[in-house]
Parts: structure tokens; sequence; C-alpha cells
């Protein structure tokens, strides 16, 4: 008979060192525990308090610019950002926020890229070259690029070989269109865009389940950069809309 777990505990999940790092940095900043200012320590001063490498500390402040948390002026240093949080909130997928809609795709198209890249067909390979191929035609409009976009993801998703995924990645449709639909007026977004499947793609087609993976989560930190530059465009033109722009 084994004993009794104490009321409250959960079983703890394993994260990537720097998400841990991350989501305690954030912690902070939210506490304002770095003053009015909000400034935060040197990189090197940082993993020294938290007690990993260089690299984990990087990538750990790269994903809270991204997503607006902080800022970074050359030669000058690292900010918290104040209301970072409600500002990326205007930029919602409908009654989803786009924040929420990050957190989710984190996981499904790193993980639909890694088994796509051990599971796909030749077949597979082949419609995600034609749909990119097809995407930068001339006579693509932001409407169907956009639309076009979540095909490619939905078509890696599906040649993972798990319906669930499968399954999963379609209900992301309605809030990846409203998304994509707010930033893909901003320029080279389409490009940007368009580098990044090509990315996956070639890891995908050389079976590289590793970089697969790496190379979806570089396209989603390019696609969290971009909604900072919407939002930031939004606060300095209130009256505008993002579809007009």
């Amino acid at each position: 008979m084994t004993a009794q777990e104490p009321v409250g505990i959960v079983p703890v999940k394993q994260l990537r060192l720097s998400d841990a790092v991350a989501a305690q940095l954030e912690a902070l900043i939210n506490s304002d525990h770095f003053g009015e200012e909000g400034r935060l320590p040197s990189e090197r001063e940082l993993a020294e308090r938290f007690a990993v490498g260089r690299g984990s500390m990087r990538e750990a402040i790269r994903k809270l610019e991204a997503l607006g948390i902080i800022t970074k002026t050359h030669g000058v240093g690292t900010f918290a950002v104040s209301g970072a949080i409600p500002r990326m909130g205007l930029l919602s997928a409908g009654e989803v926020s786009a924040l929420e809609l990050f957190e989710v795709r984190y996981t499904i198209d790193t993980l639909a890229a890694g088994l796509s890249a051990q599971r796909r067909t030749v077949g597979d390979l082949k419609a995600l070259k034609v749909l990119l191929d097809h995407s930068m035609s001339p006579d693509v409009d932001n409407a169907e690029f956009v639309r076009l976009d979540f095909e490619f993801h939905r078509l890696v998703a599906q040649s993972a070989k798990n319906s669930l995924v499968a399954q999963m990645y379609q209900q992301l449709a309605p809030h990846h269109a409203i998304y994509s639909g707010k930033v893909i007026s901003l320029p080279d977004r389409r490009s940007r865009a368009h580098e990044g499947h090509l990315r996956i793609l070639a890891a995908v087609t050389h079976g590289d389940a590793s970089e697969a993976r790496r190379q979806a989560l570089e396209h989603l930190l390019a696609a969290e950069e971009d909604l900072v530059s919407a939002v930031e465009e939004s606060d300095s033109h209130p009256t505008d809309s993002p579809h007009n722009r």
C-alpha cells in the first residue's frame, strides 16, 4: 500500500531549461522585482544568478523579448516593458488571445514537424513543395497567402501520421486566420514566413527530426516578433485597423 499523496501536489512536467528560466524571469518582472526603472542585470549576471549557461539564458531573454515583455537597447541595457501583457492582448484571435495561440503552437508545431521528418512520404513532400511554390505566385493576394500559410502547417501536421495531432491543428484554423490577417500587411511578413516554411520543409525532407523541431520553433519566434511589431504599429496608429494598413 502506497502512502497517500499530499493534497495539492500534481505531477511535475519536464520543461526545457530556457522555458523554466523565462517563466521565472517573467514572474519576477510581473512582481516589479527590478524596480520602477525595470532594468534587468546583464545576460552574464542573470546566467550566474539562475545558475544556467549563457546559451539558455540568451534563449530565455529572446523569448521574452519576442513576446514584448522586455526590450533591449544596444549600449543601454535590457528593460521590462510596462504594461506588456495588456498591450499584447490587443491582438486577439477571436475569443483566444494571440499569446494563447502561440503557447499552443509552440507545442503542436514543433511536435508535428519532428514527427513529419520521421514519417512523411514522398507524396507529402510533393504536396508541401507544390503549395509553397504556389504561395509565392504573383497572383496570390494576402488573403490567399494567409490560407496557404495555414494549409502548409496543416499538411505538416497531417504528414506526422498522428490523427490527434492533425485534429488538434485543424482546430487552430479560425484563430490562425484572424491573427495572420492582422499581421500579413507588415513589411516583409510574407517573405519571412515563406523562408521559415522552406527551412522547415528542408529539415523534414532530410528526415532530421531535431532540426525540423528547431526550425518550427525559429519560425514561431519570427512570427512573434511580427506580432510585437503589429502591436507597436497599432499603438502608433490607434484609430487605424490593421486590415487597412
